[in-house]
């Protein structure tokens, strides 16, 4: 069959061709009667009834572009004085009416580009004319061609009155639309009832010619809403309706949808939904809705809509999907009511982004409707439109859905990885908001529904390992969003994220569990007045540390030093040194047991140093023994390069607000200087330099022959970066000295 339409093709093409030659030959000599014979022998391959609707569009499309430069020789010849009304008499003899009529368009476009004749009178003239032709597929696209003619030509708001006004314009269109939409109905109506698969095929390549209308409607300069409202949308819904053909219904109303411009649709919502209604019983209208809706949607998300002030559209639209849902709900519909309520949330949520009860409405008659199958009769598309419509309402409402009776119940429906998805846009959506949680129930509810991030379940799946890292890092963060003016109330909402954390597993707890400790131990230091206890924190902390040093020991240290402060700046009573004691040691305890790198011990003791030396709640026994084993892991574990360092911060933690041992500090310093003079290493004696120069400001007595020793030393250096180090300490020396402090310091 396809063979057979090639072959016919070929051959009309082929005369197209030559005739066209023959034609554009004549109008080299400018023989006006040769030229009309050729185009009247281009023209008649389309008088053929053979030819699918597919094939014969691809014909007319090489007729056209002969009947083009016929168009453009004619005006030529207008342009050289020849009488273009004399021309349009002229192709009226052409015996055969399908050239004739080809003709008369192609001139006639002439005639108005000429400015011989008012548009609507010859728009009108040619409309008429086109009726004789009546062979749908023939006719259908004549009319086309009239179109394509004429769209430059139509009057507009812009246009001069004298040629014609806008309801010119659109009385052609819509008549032109009206004759085109019947003969395209027609061709559902020729041949036999086994060919008529093959006829809805051959009427779908060929809707765009008449959908063609209403493109040109809708830009045409000067349909204002008045006119859309009270001429064109009317009159085009009649002739959708009355076609009574399910396939034209289905494609021009989302034509019209398409087309015109949204707030167009807002201002008419109910009849166009009125129109639907009327639609052949076999017509999608979800789909026509669904469309409708989406688009209004953009359009709302980007104006202020006042019209929703004066008009409920969510109840104008409400009205029409219950009616829809009570007459076509059926087996295999859910699917696409899904995703109709998908389309109407997302358009209510921009339309009324305040009001929760219409998304609450919406879930739950989501709800109604997949309550009557059971979740393991969904279908996976169905399942994605229930995901979709959960995260369009968290997205936009936040904490609020948590509210929602039908939203847990709706995201039981889910399998674990669409489960799991939902509840990461929670807690996202939660973090973005930055919403407090208020309450335990809050919290409750929360954990309800992300339970698929916090803990295994029986249907848990592996997600991909920088999947699972970001799930945990926003899980971790909800801990930080627990507010109340109560103490207790924050001590029993830490409590619940707690309980949850701890049956995470370590791969959870190794996020989970430091963001719990911190946010703990900012209710530490906000408890006053409360029944929240030291004693409390201090055994939840130590659950946490020894559970987070077994999975990471440099995570384990660090939290074991953040404990131990907590102690030493918020018990206020004094009442847990030893606890604070034991925290502490633990730093050191790990350091020792765990850590094997050099690098990492060396980053280890760089950071315990600093915070044993800004501890203030321990005696001086206490103190002592935890400055000398600090010390002596500072001063001796290291390698060659990092002992310098090393003993220079064992010396610090001789002289600090908690206890000054001079002896000891300069001990350690002269060490530190020694290793740095041996190896030659200027940028370390910059650095204990300017070490040296902070003990002098806070009143510790030093050898000063020793610090000009080394301002000597480094001033031998060569290196750049060393030398303006030095330039730089020198200059605060210099200044200091001015204020008579560090004396005795040459520069």
């Amino acid at each position: 069959m396809e063979d057979d339409q090639e072959k016919l093709l070929e051959q009309a093409t082929s005369v197209v061709k030559s005739a066209g030659v023959m034609m554009q030959r004549s109008f080299d000599t400018s023989k006006t009667a040769d030229v009309i014979k050729y185009a009247v022998d281009v023209i008649s391959e389309l008088k053929t009834s053979s030819m699918s609707p597919k094939t014969y569009y691809e014909l007319y499309m090489q007729v056209f572009d002969q009947l083009s430069r016929l168009g453009s020789y004619f005006f030529q010849e207008y342009s050289k004085g020849a009488s273009i009304s004399d021309l349009y008499d002229r192709v009226q003899h052409v015996p055969s009416i399908l050239p004739r009529l080809y003709l008369l368009v192609t001139v006639g476009s002439v005639y108005i580009s000429a400015n011989q004749i008012k548009p609507q009178e010859m728009l009108k003239d040619l409309m008429e004319m086109a009726k004789g032709v009546q062979h749908p597929i023939r006719g259908l696209f004549l009319r086309y061609y009239l179109n394509k003619m004429c769209k430059d030509k139509l009057p507009d708001s812009l246009s001069d009155p004298s040629k014609g006004t806008v309801d010119d314009s659109i009385e052609f269109l819509l008549c032109n639309f009206s004759e085109m939409c019947r003969l395209w109905v027609r061709m559902q109506h020729t041949g036999g009832i086994k060919d008529k698969t093959k006829r809805e095929k051959e009427r779908s390549d060929l809707r765009v010619t008449v959908g063609e209308n209403i493109v040109r409607l809708s830009s045409i300069e000067g349909v204002t809403l008045k006119i859309y409202m009270e001429t064109v949308l009317p009159r085009s819904l009649e002739v959708i309706v009355s076609s009574k053909d399910a396939i034209a219904q289905q494609y021009l109303m989302d034509c019209m949808i398409q087309a015109f411009p949204d707030e167009y649709h807002l201002n008419t919502l109910n009849p166009l939904l009125e129109a639907c209604t009327q639609l052949q019983p076999s017509v999608e209208i979800k789909g026509i809705f669904i469309n409708l809706m989406n688009r209004l949607s953009d359009f709302a998300g980007e104006q202020d809509l006042e019209i929703v002030r004066d008009i409920d559209i969510y109840a104008l639209i409400k009205t029409h999907v219950d009616k829809l849902l009570a007459e076509h709900s059926s087996a295999g519909e859910t699917s696409k009511f899904l995703q109709l309520y998908v389309a109407f949330l997302r358009l209510s949520l921009k339309c009324y982004p305040d009001n929760n009860d219409h998304a609450s409405e919406i879930l739950s008659s989501s709800l109604s409707l997949v309550g009557k199958e059971s979740s393991s009769q969904l279908d996976p598309e169905s399942l994605n439109w229930i995901s979709k419509l959960l995260i369009h309402a968290l997205e936009s409402l936040g904490l609020s859905v948590l509210e929602m009776s039908s939203f847990p119940k709706l995201m039981g429906y889910l399998q674990f990885a669409a489960r799991k998805k939902v509840a990461l846009k929670i807690v996202q959506s939660v973090v973005a908001f930055k919403a407090s949680l208020l309450s335990t129930r809050v919290v409750t509810f929360l954990l309800e529904y992300i339970a698929t991030l916090t803990h295994d379940l029986a249907d848990t799946t592996e997600s991909e390992s920088f999947e699972f890292e970001e799930e945990q890092e926003f899980t971790a963060r909800l801990v930080h969003l627990v507010y109340s003016e109560n103490p207790d109330e924050v001590f029993a909402m830490l409590n619940l994220f707690f309980e949850s954390f701890s049956k995470g597993g370590s791969k959870r707890q190794i996020y989970t569990y430091p963001a719990i400790a911190f946010a703990y131990m900012k209710l530490a230091a906000n408890r006053q007045g409360s029944e929240v206890k030291m004693s409390s924190l201090l055994k939840i902390f130590r659950v946490i540390l020894d559970k987070v040093t077994k999975i990471n020991p440099e995570l384990g240290y660090k939290l074991s030093l953040q404990c131990a402060l907590c102690v030493d700046r918020y018990d206020d009573e004094k009442s847990f040194e030893e606890d604070a004691y034991e925290f502490a040691s633990d730093a050191l305890i790990i350091y020792q047991d765990n850590l094997t790198d050099l690098e990492a011990r060396f980053s280890a003791i760089k950071v315990i140093a600093p915070v044993y030396a800004s501890f203030t709640c321990f005696d001086e026994e206490n103190t002592i023994t935890l400055y000398l084993n600090c010390a002596q892991y500072a001063a001796k574990t290291l390698s060659k390069s990092e002992l310098i360092e090393g003993n220079a911060l064992a010396s610090k933690l001789f002289w600090n607000k908690a206890l000054q041992e001079p002896e000891k500090c300069v001990f350690y310093m002269k060490k530190a200087v020694n290793l740095a003079k041996a190896e030659g290493n200027s940028k370390m004696l910059v650095y204990l330099l300017n070490v040296w120069l902070e003990y002098g400001l806070s009143g510790l007595e030093f050898d000063r022959d020793e610090v000009n020793e080394i301002v000597q030393n480094v001033k031998k250096s060569a290196n750049d970066e060393v030398r303006t180090a030095l330039s730089l300490t020198l200059n605060f020396i210099r200044s200091r000295q001015q204020e008579d402090k560090l004396s005795g310091i040459s520069y």
